[in-house]
C-alpha cells in the first residue's frame, strides 16, 4: 500500500462514467511510486454531463445548483447537484457528470446561478449526453464529445 498526494475525479475518456486519477509519488526525490489512473468500467446506466458558463455569476459555475427530475421505472426522482471545485488534497472536474441509473427519461433539469439567482428550467432532455448551458440563454447545446478508449500501450 501507498500513501496519496491528491486524487481527482473526472469521465476522462468521456464515456459518461467518473475515472479517478491518483498522485501516489513524487513528493521526495527518491519516491519513484507512480501516478496511477483508474478508469471506470461502468454499469449501463443512463447519465448527463453539463458543462455551465456563469455570465452575471463567476465563469466557472461554482455555487450553483443543479435539479435533475427523472422518470424511472419505480416512479419520479430528483437527483440534487452543487458546482464545486472539490477539497484540500482533490478535485472534481468542473463539468458536472451526473449519474442517472436507471432513469427511462429526463423530465426537467433546473438550474440556479450563484449571483443572479436567475433559474433556468429545460424540459425533455436527452440523457447520455454532453450539454453545455449559459447563464445568459434560454437555449441548450448538445456537446459532441466521443468516447474512446483508455490504453496501457505506448507507441
Amino acid at each position: 500500500m501507498q500513501k496519496g498526494h491528491g486524487i481527482s475525479f473526472g469521465d476522462i475518456d468521456h464515456d459518461g462514467d467518473q475515472d479517478i486519477y491518483a498522485v501516489m509519488g513524487g513528493a521526495f526525490t527518491g519516491d519513484v511510486f507512480p501516478n496511477v489512473l483508474f478508469e471506470n468500467p461502468g454499469h449501463g446506466n443512463h447519465w448527463i454531463t453539463l458543462e455551465l458558463k456563469g455570465v452575471q455569476s463567476n465563469r466557472s459555475a461554482i455555487g450553483t445548483r443543479i435539479k435533475i427530475s427523472v422518470e424511472t421505472p419505480n416512479g419520479d426522482r430528483n437527483i440534487y447537484a452543487t458546482v464545486s471545485s472539490g477539497g484540500s488534497f482533490g478535485a472534481n472536474s468542473l463539468l458536472q457528470e451526473i449519474g442517472l441509473g436507471q432513469a427511462t427519461a429526463i423530465r426537467a433539469i433546473e438550474i440556479t446561478w450563484p449571483a443572479s439567482g436567475q433559474v433556468q428550467i429545460f424540459k425533455d432532455v436527452k440523457m447520455d449526453h454532453f450539454i453545455r448551458i449559459s447563464e445568459d440563454s434560454s437555449e441548450l447545446t448538445v456537446l459532441d464529445f466521443s468516447p474512446f478508449e483508455l490504453s496501457t500501450r505506448s507507441k
